[in-house]
């Protein structure tokens, strides 16, 4: 099947732009200003603005019965056009990977968004060998915790950098809740600087939780051009609002507040009218066989 979206509202570096998206064979074949002029179905889309499906960052996925699964997925995730998150597995000691990493897995398996699963791990707790078995096992994002500061002296970057090499997850910084902003913010200023004389791959504030993921961390993790984005050859995964919602400059509405009126994900329609269609399985873990390509 192929069709045209026809002159949704589209939002770039603050300006709005009138734009078609010709779809083929669940597709995206075109996207730009320019109708396509073809004899084909044409959506007439000029009531809404129209934004990539969003990744989020949703570490926390709380152990729920099916029923509660399904509520939790399709109010968190389905209804707000999120068609991919980012999750994580937590261990504390390295002989407990393989076990979470399967648990984690399994608990997945109903998933009706794609993910994808990251390791988190204290800061005293991350090693070589550590980093050589996410690599081995395609996760693509490390989140370290800190608690404290003088954590980041003790760690052995040398040989995390040479262990990392060439799937080169991505290295994240985490704290957890009680440690003050302060401290976080310093953490961090210290993290960012080591890591780019490392020139280590990393991302140099910790992720916001629950929110729409900027086109720079899609790029470093991997999914770069096929999620977050509209490209040639991208997978038709997309948000309509009406125009009367607010969006801001970098393609996210408010997450919290402002529900798309149509949600689509790989050619399906996920949600509309602000109603979900709940799909068990349908979301399958994105296997990152290269970070960072086009950083």
């Amino acid at each position: 099947m192929q069709y045209i979206i026809d002159h949704a509202m589209y939002i770039s570096e603050g300006q709005e732009h009138a734009v078609s998206m010709l779809i083929k064979d669940n597709e995206i074949r075109y996207f730009g200003e320019h109708v396509p002029n073809l004899p084909i179905i044409k959506m007439d889309a000029r009531s809404f603005f129209i934004t990539p499906s969003f990744v989020i960052f949703a570490p926390d996925i709380p152990h729920l019965t099916f029923d509660q699964f399904k509520t939790y997925f399709s109010d968190q995730f389905i209804l707000k056009g999120c068609s991919t998150i980012l999750t994580t597995f937590d261990i504390k000691y390295e002989f407990e990977f393989d076990k979470k990493l399967l648990e984690k897995r399994t608990s997945m398996l109903n998933s009706p968004v794609d993910y994808i699963i990251g390791l988190k791990v204290p800061a005293e707790k991350i090693t070589a060998s550590l980093v050589r078995k996410c690599k081995t096992a395609k996760i693509p994002a490390i989140f370290i915790e800190f608690t404290k500061i003088k954590d980041l002296a003790t760690i052995p970057w040398g040989w995390i950098k040479e262990a990392s090499f060439p799937y080169n997850p991505v290295f994240i910084p985490t704290f957890p809740p009680r440690i003050k902003l302060s401290r976080q913010m310093k953490t961090s200023r210290k993290w960012d600087l080591i890591l780019l004389k490392e020139k280590i791959s990393h991302i140099s504030q910790p992720l916001p939780v629950n929110k729409p993921l900027n086109a720079e961390i899609i790029k470093k993790l991997g999914l770069y051009p096929k999620k977050g984005i509209f490209t040639v050859g991208g997978e038709v995964s997309y948000n309509l609002f009406l125009k009367s919602s607010k969006l801001d400059d970098y393609l996210a509405p408010s997450y919290e507040t402002t529900l798309p009126e149509i949600a689509v994900k790989k050619g399906k329609i996920t949600s509309i009218n602000r109603k979900a269609l709940f799909r068990p399985g349908s979301g399958e873990e994105v296997i990152i066989n290269k970070t960072a390509l086009f950083v």
